[in-house]
């Protein structure tokens, strides 16, 4: 919970000579102490919290993932934390203890001792859901557990940044557009190499050899990532940018066009297009159902316990998932920026609006370029690991989706994103089923599944499945994905069925000329929508077909095989 300690809450009105409060000042985390402490974090998937380790550690700090939350971790966070809380904070406070715990007894330090060399990085909130206590939670946690003054840092305006001696937490951390460009290309290279596995695992001959790739392209991305990252010297053209931005300084323009410029992350992932490539083959004549993943964004992306390790359940149950990346949400906290100002603008009065709409104008068109500047880099990471992953969906388009049944300022969580992506998924018939994954008694979740009815209302042909992962209940959530699971499995065959009806091809057929074409054993391999159909498979059978018919009636230009990337749709691969 971030708190303006600039603008504290009265307890008593200073009519009834009440004392504003003030939280008490809390041990700050300085610069001098960068070379001695270490900097927690994590939860999120394997890739996330890996990159962004080594991305920070780029950037000259010690930093260090506290491993996945498992079910004990979620018992140790019950019995320190106040009840009725949502499970993150529960499954993370608890692997945090319980990660300290093992490092005091490793390291032989005291716990006051750890005190003085870990802190505990979290994003920063003031709400509307429990969310906004998560700090305050952490602290308590810590407490009980006997670890004084630990040190919990926001990943907010009051993270560190100028060192201002009430900010709370010192200048140990800069937070300043440098650190966030460098989370940003953890996160956004995390969410590609998870694409690209996902999308490659249901259909892999030998999941040990994709196991194996995994990791050789994790410790290439951590190599790139976590090289030194040397301050820019502003030039002119900072300088200009600086006056003409809201970028609160010229160094931080130098670090914008520092960035746009550099390619280790784009050289690092075409290092790992190779790997995938070289690494293992794949059988796209396996019918496999679709499953997109939405729900709570904690939910939704961590690998552990807290959501029933619920992907790789799916993949063994044979399907192949589809998981929002985290550049999705950090593409809808952006876009509610347009709202923001909307609401200010409407609650004006007085001289000079003239010049509040201009400067209205001009802040919207420079959200706007911000967006554009995700997608960009989004779509180079895209490219560099051929094309595989599925570009992020334009943040309007699912605002007027959702509209109609969540209100796009009832804030929270994913607000209306979990509506809006089940109907974006279905109507342009890119999934089997809809998986909503969230903790037990989510406040925006809870209210997003109240609309889904009304959304299922008029769509009954969805599959929309929402799944609360309580501590327990782990059978009983598998038992009911299982169900809903049979329904679109069997839809992913009687496409591949139909799908070989139409082109009158055998699989024994179909696997001869696969053999003739390596290429089409590549996990990288675009393979084009066709029609209505979803399954990757019928799609392949579909795509082979044509490649055979054309197969020596081209004797110049591209040949079917290359076509087939410029054929290959940006919507849902």
């Amino acid at each position: 919970m971030a708190v303006d300690n600039d603008h504290p809450c009265p307890a008593r009105s200073p009519a009834h000579g009440g004392n504003h409060y003030r939280r008490a000042a809390e041990r700050p985390f300085t610069r001098a102490e960068r070379e001695s402490v270490t900097l927690l974090f994590g939860s999120l998937s394997e890739a996330h919290d890996r990159l962004l380790t080594a991305s920070l550690r780029g950037l000259g700090y010690h930093a260090e993932a506290i491993p996945m939350p498992q079910r004990a971790d979620l018992q140790r966070g019950r019995e320190l934390c106040n009840t009725g809380q949502c499970n993150p904070i529960y499954f993370v406070a608890g692997s945090l203890l319980n990660h300290l715990e093992r490092r005091c007894q490793e390291r032989g330090l005291s716990r006051a001792q750890a005190a003085e060399r870990y802190a505990f990085v979290i994003p920063g909130s003031c709400g509307p859901c429990r969310f906004g206590m998560y700090e305050a939670e952490y602290r308590q946690a810590l407490a009980k557990a006997g670890f004084p003054g630990f040190r919990v840092i926001a990943f907010d305006k009051k993270g560190g940044g100028d060192g201002h001696p009430e900010d709370g937490h010192g200048n140990g951390l800069s937070i300043h557009l440098g650190l966030y460009l460098a989370v940003l290309d953890a996160l956004l290279t995390a969410d590609n190499l998870n694409a690209v596995f996902h999308r490659a695992r249901p259909y892999a001959v030998d999941p040990e050899a994709v196991a194996a790739t995994r990791e050789r392209c994790l410790e290439t991305c951590e190599d790139a990532l976590a090289r030194p990252r040397p301050e820019p010297k502003p030039g002119a053209l900072a300088y200009l940018l600086h006056r003409a931005t809201p970028l609160r300084d010229p160094a931080d323009a130098a670090r914008l066009l520092d960035r746009l410029r550099d390619r280790r992350c784009i050289d690092a992932l075409e290092t790992c297009r190779g790997l995938i490539e070289r690494g293992f083959e794949i059988d796209y004549l396996r019918p496999r159902p679709l499953v997109k993943i939405t729900g709570e964004f904690w939910a939704q992306t961590t690998e552990g316990d807290g959501n029933f390790r619920m992907f790789r359940f799916l993949e063994d149950e044979g399907a192949e998932i589809q998981v929002e990346p985290v550049a999705g949400w950090v593409d809808y906290m952006r876009h509610g920026l347009h709202h923001q100002l909307e609401e200010r603008r409407a609650g004006r009065s007085g001289t000079g609006r003239w010049r509040q709409r201009i400067g209205d104008r001009v802040r919207h068109w420079l959200i706007d370029r911000v967006g554009d500047l995700l997608h960009r880099e989004y779509d180079r990471m895209r490219r560099a690991l051929g094309d595989c992953a599925a570009p992020l969906t334009d943040q309007r388009t699912l605002e007027r989706l959702g509209r109609p049944y969540y209100n796009p300022r009832i804030t929270g969580g994913e607000g209306h994103l979990e509506v809006a992506k089940t109907l974006y998924y279905h109507r342009h018939r890119l999934a089997h089923m809809t998986l909503s994954l969230k903790p037990f008694g989510c406040m925006p979740s809870t209210q997003s599944d109240g609309a889904q009815a009304a959304v299922q209302a008029d769509y009954p042909e969805i599959r929309f499945l929402p799944v609360e992962t309580a501590g327990e209940g782990e059978i009983n959530a598998y038992s009911r994905v299982q169900m809903a699971l049979g329904e679109a499995r069997e839809s992913a065959r009687r496409e591949l069925q139909e799908a070989l009806r139409r082109t009158g091809l055998e699989v024994d057929e179909l696997q001869r000329w696969i053999a003739v074409h390596p290429r089409l054993r590549s996990p990288l391999y675009p393979i084009p929508r066709h029609g209505e159909v979803i399954s990757r498979a019928a799609r392949f059978v579909h795509h082979v077909a044509r490649l055979r018919a054309n197969h020596g009636h081209r004797q110049r230009g591209p040949t079917p095989l290359t076509q087939a990337h410029d054929e290959a749709s940006h919507v849902g691969r």
